[in-house]
């Protein structure tokens, strides 16, 4: 093979894993402003609803580093028809101090894989087979969002951060439903995920139901 080859083969190899670090640190943003964000509540009650979920704020946080945990598990795992099994409790003695903890190493080994995994990468999910990329967008969103969630239910605002919220938009969420382009440029990039996941309306835009991502690579 050419010398030519081996450099275009050696920038391409560069390149992918530059996308897949970018990809993979939005992550950590997120987990690192939900501890942020959720810190100053763990002397309160984890067992009160979360406001317009079926679970307490305790299985809120538990669904949210679960997430974290599929979306790792399958990008190592790479199985195409379901999702690898993972069969984790809550444990009984389990305090609020446990959670942010949790959710944070979970977060973290699901950005530390996709930094390491293989762009060409594939594997099963609901939404469409994805690959490194597109798991990562999906941990933002699971982690952005169930943020808010959780910050709602203590009586806390909260809007998810605009860069990995506008990653995870672009890469999951663009093209799976039309949204009148001035909405772009009135609303940051949180309030828009806000938005597309079913959680807020947006001036004259309905609060979405039934919604979904495409997870699919395109």
């Amino acid at each position: 093979m050419s010398l030519l080859y081996y450099i275009h083969d050696f920038f391409r190899y560069n390149i992918d894993m530059v996308n897949l670090t970018d990809s993979a640190s939005n992550i950590v943003k997120c987990v690192d402003k939900l501890v942020e964000v959720l810190q100053p509540t763990l002397n309160l009650n984890w067992q009160l609803k979360t406001p317009d979920l079926d679970w307490t704020q305790a299985q809120t946080a538990i669904h949210t580093m679960r997430a974290c945990l599929e979306y790792s598990n399958q990008v190592v795992g790479k199985r195409k028809d379901t999702y690898h099994p993972i069969l984790i409790d809550q444990k009984d003695k389990a305090i609020p101090a446990d959670y942010l903890p949790m959710i944070k190493t979970a977060g973290d080994m699901l950005s530390r894989l996709v930094i390491t995994a293989d762009k060409n990468d594939r594997a099963w999910h609901s939404y469409g087979e994805s690959d490194p990329e597109g798991f990562a967008a999906m941990g933002v969103v699971e982690v952005s969002v169930h943020t808010y969630d959780l910050a709602l239910g203590f009586g806390i605002e909260f809007t998810p951060l605009n860069e990995p919220s506008e990653f995870a938009i672009r890469r999951l969420f663009l093209d799976t439903v039309e949204l009148p382009s001035q909405y772009f440029s009135n609303y940051s990039w949180g309030k828009l995920l806000l938005w597309y996941a079913g959680r807020i309306s947006l001036g004259s835009v309905s609060r979405r139901t039934g919604w979904k991502w495409n997870g699919q690579v395109r």
